[in-house]
């Protein structure tokens, strides 16, 4: 088989009890970059007579070296025991981190699928580590040269043989979705769709069509600069603009002004998830003729 991509970095906090493994709060880490995973075996030989008549080649231990494109605040907290304090950033929702000395890593499950070809067609390997423990990354910057080169995180964990005795388990798919879905229900992650939106209204402007939980796609005419109020019982909205990541949404609180200059088109994506659902997006037109 041979391997052509990564994807979807999935990670769950896992419980032990008796001989069994559960998890819960399972959540995308990043974009994968890289992964890479290495196995310690014990080499033990019993000899006698001169020869070796018994060995012992069963796993030790293992460590999965995870590249990823960033190390967000919420994965730190699940997985290096990172503490939140006050809100620093009323804009972006960013807390202040702090970590301790006391600081005891979570135990979790992680995995990840890649694509690979075999015999010609397309599969997409999907593997599950039952039970991880990360460690803290280093944090590496430069100054920018002539040419820009990006620093990304890289995050190493130790690889140990779970509560049930297995320390991986792992599946071959025919389709994508199948793999994402593998992987979802490792991690617990329910495949229902984020649906708690209940209004969304725009400060100058008004939707075509009318809101609706289940429409996604919409339209609005302004006459000037904007902002976006929606409301929702729980989960995370985010705000994005052509594109580029913009603000976070407080329910019932109108957001951060959006810059609309006349005879501009921008399209609006605001992104909600609630824990453990799957991210709903809403993409509106943005439009201003004058």
């Amino acid at each position: 088989m041979a391997k052509i991509g990564l994807k979807y970095p999935i990670y769950a906090i896992a419980t032990e009890s008796g001989n069994t493994i559960s998890y819960s709060g399972g959540a995308v880490l990043a974009k994968a970059i890289t992964a890479n995973i290495s196995i310690d075996v014990n080499d033990e030989k019993l000899y006698a007579d001169d020869v070796v008549v018994e060995s012992d080649r069963s796993f030790a231990e293992g460590t999965v070296t995870i590249g990823i494109d960033d190390l967000y605040d919420a994965a730190k907290v699940a997985l290096l025991d990172y503490i939140e304090g006050a809100t620093i950033d009323p804009t972006l929702g960013s807390k202040e981190l702090y970590a301790t000395g006391a600081a005891s890593p979570a135990y979790v499950g992680f995995g990840f699928y890649g694509k690979a070809k075999r015999s010609g067609a397309n599969r997409w390997r999907a593997i599950w580590l039952k039970k991880v423990q990360f460690g803290e990354p280093s944090d590496e910057f430069e100054t920018k040269g002539a040419n820009t080169a990006f620093k990304t995180p890289e995050l190493e964990g130790t690889i140990m043989v779970a509560a049930d005795e297995r320390w991986k388990e792992e599946a071959t798919f025919d389709t994508e979705a199948e793999a994402i879905a593998y992987l979802n229900g490792k991690a617990g992650v329910s495949t229902d769709a984020s649906n708690n939106l209940t209004a969304l209204a725009f400060s100058n402007g008004t939707l075509t069509p009318t809101f609706a939980a289940a429409t996604r796609n919409y339209s609005c005419a302004v006459t000037n600069n904007t902002a976006i109020t929606a409301t929702f019982a729980a989960g995370t909205a985010k705000v994005y603009v052509d594109g580029v990541y913009s603000h976070a949404l407080t329910s019932t609180v109108a957001g951060a002004s959006i810059p609309m200059a006349a005879g501009n088109n921008k399209i609006i994506q605001i992104v909600v998830q609630e824990s453990g659902k799957a991210a709903v997006t809403y993409t509106i037109m943005a439009q201003r003729t004058v």
